[in-house]
């Protein structure tokens, strides 16, 4: 189970999410193995993916076809070509190797990126979906915790509301990811992180 959150103010977002995912052996052991779930879709956009671990693929497929059409710039015309083109993915990967496993029917998708004509500049976008069922949009506003954490949502939001500095909110989603990997066996370094500016996206360490 993927642990993301995401936050943005007028200095940009901040994206950070850890890379365990997990898989079933023989006789249905888990395993854990590492994935990277954050990347960037354009210049000044980014994806990060969790829940069923097809939803990696599936951002990966999103990628190449945004590339195939380069006047996709704006967080919200991203956001309505992702859903369609993710949902047709996701019904066409559960047609060919049937419903996932109890526990592994949540996938969701975080978009973000810049808005350059709608103050302060920048929007995240979440698209999920629960037990297998087509994909939708669920309204969000500054801060995304996925799953939700209601502790580190309030924490991200009044610090982000404060007006911090984008090194502050990385080092709060560090602080977080490394007390998730303490106490949750699915939630497992190495941790990615990155932000969007006006200079465009870029992979930092807090």
């Amino acid at each position: 189970m993927t642990q993301a959150l995401a936050g943005f103010n007028q200095h940009g977002i901040v994206l950070a999410t850890d890379s365990r995912a997990t898989r079933f052996g023989a006789g249905g052991r888990p395993e854990f193995f590492t994935v990277k779930k954050l990347l960037p879709l354009t210049p000044h956009s980014a994806i990060l993916s969790g829940g069923a671990g097809v939803s990696v693929s599936l951002s990966l497929a999103l990628r190449r076809e945004i590339a195939r059409h380069r006047g996709l710039v704006e967080l919200e015309d991203l956001a309505d070509f992702a859903l369609p083109f993710l949902s047709r993915g996701y019904q066409q990967h559960l047609k060919r190797h049937g419903p996932e496993p109890e526990g592994f029917r949540r996938l969701y998708f975080i978009l973000a990126g810049a808005t350059p004509d709608k103050p302060p500049g920048y929007a995240l976008s979440l698209l999920g979906s629960e037990e297998n069922e087509p994909l939708k949009v669920i309204p969000v506003g500054q801060v995304v915790v996925m799953p939700r954490h209601l502790g580190m949502e309030v924490r991200l939001f009044k610090a982000l509301q404060a007006g911090a500095g984008l090194q502050e909110i990385l080092d709060l989603a560090k602080d977080f990811l490394d007390n998730m990997s303490q106490t949750k066996e699915e939630v497992g370094p190495p941790f990615y992180f990155a932000t969007i500016t006006a200079a465009g996206y870029a992979e930092v360490s807090p």
